[in-house]
C-alpha cells in the first residue's frame, strides 16, 4: 500500500506531538564507481535535462564548515541564480541564534535512521552573469548574498572576512526534475548529476532525491524506508548517508 503524505511547503500546522511540522527531503547519493549502472537504470531522456552551475564557498582550513555553515550559489547560463546561507547538523548539537531558531527547519534524510536538520535562507534572482563574474574573480564573493544573509552568517561567525573566502567548485551539473518515478514509490523523483573538475581530475556525483511534508515523524521516517527500498530495488543500492556538499569540499581538499 502507498504511503500517503503530503506535499505542502511552508504549511504552519503541527505534528501530533506539537513539534513543527517540517519539510523532508530524501537523499539517495550515488558514488561515480556506480553512476553508469544507475542512470542505464533510470534511463532519462537526455533532451529533458536542465543544466545549473553551482558553487560552494568556504576558507582553506573550511572554517564555516566546521561550524554547521554552508554557503552556495546557484546560476543557469542566460537566467538568474540564487544563493543559499545553509546551517546544518544534527538536532540540539549546534546552539542556535534566535534569527537561526526563526527558520522553519527542513530533515535530511541520507539514510532511513535518523534526519539531519537544515535551516536555509536564501535569495532569490541573483542578476544575470553574477556567478560567472564571481568565479572569473571580477566581483567578491560577499556581492552573492544579502543582508538578512549576512546577518545569519554573522550571527554563527562574528569576525568573518570575506576575503579568505575560496571557491569550491564551479560544478557543472544536469538535472532531470521530477521526470521518473520508483515502483513502489507514490512520487516522482529528482536526478541531479554533478560533474566534478579541477586541474585535469574529475569525479561524479548522481542524488536522486524527493520532497514532502510528512503528518507525523513516524511516517516521515517510514517515508524514507519506502524511498530507500524502492531505490534499492530499482538497481540504485544502498543509502550512503553522504551529501553532494560534503563531497564537493572532500573533492577540491584533495586536489588543492
Amino acid at each position: 500500500m502507498a504511503m500517503a503524505f503530503m506535499l505542502i511547503l511552508g504549511s504552519p500546522w503541527l505534528l501530533a506531538d506539537d513539534a513543527p511540522l517540517r519539510e523532508n527531503e530524501i537523499k539517495l547519493f550515488i558514488s561515480a564507481a556506480n553512476v553508469e549502472s544507475a542512470l542505464k537504470a533510470l534511463n532519462l531522456d537526455e533532451r529533458k535535462a536542465t543544466t545549473r552551475t553551482v558553487c560552494f564557498f568556504d576558507t582553506a582550513d573550511a572554517s564555516l564548515a566546521a561550524r554547521n555553515l554552508i554557503l552556495r550559489a546557484r546560476q543557469s547560463a542566460g537566467k538568474s541564480g540564487d544563493s543559499t546561507v545553509k546551517i546544518r547538523a544534527n538536532e540540539g548539537a549546534v546552539e542556535l541564534s534566535e534569527a537561526e531558531r526563526a527558520i522553519q527547519p527542513e530533515q535530511d534524510w541520507t539514510h532511513e535512521d535518523k534526519p539531519v536538520l537544515s535551516r536555509s535562507l536564501n535569495r532569490n534572482s541573483l542578476p544575470k552573469g553574477l556567478l560567472k563574474d564571481v568565479t572569473g574573480g571580477i566581483t567578491p564573493i560577499r556581492k552573492l548574498f544579502d543582508k538578512a544573509q549576512e546577518n545569519l552568517i554573522t550571527a554563527r561567525i562574528e569576525d568573518l572576512d570575506w576575503n579568505t573566502l575560496k571557491c569550491y567548485g564551479p560544478v557543472e551539473t544536469r538535472i532531470w526534475k521530477r521526470q521518473f518515478k520508483f515502483e513502489g514509490f507514490e512520487e516522482p523523483v529528482t536526478v541531479e548529476l554533478w560533474q566534478l573538475k579541477k586541474d585535469g581530475k574529475t569525479d561524479q556525483i548522481l542524488e536522486v532525491s524527493t520532497k514532502a511534508i510528512a503528518e507525523t515523524e513516524s511516517q516521515a521516517q517510514a517515508l524514507a524506508k519506502q524511498f530507500f527500498a524502492a531505490a534499492k530495488s530499482a538497481g540504485l543500492g544502498e543509502p550512503a548517508a553522504l551529501t553532494k556538499t560534503k563531497k564537493v569540499f572532500e573533492f577540491h581538499k584533495t586536489n588543492p
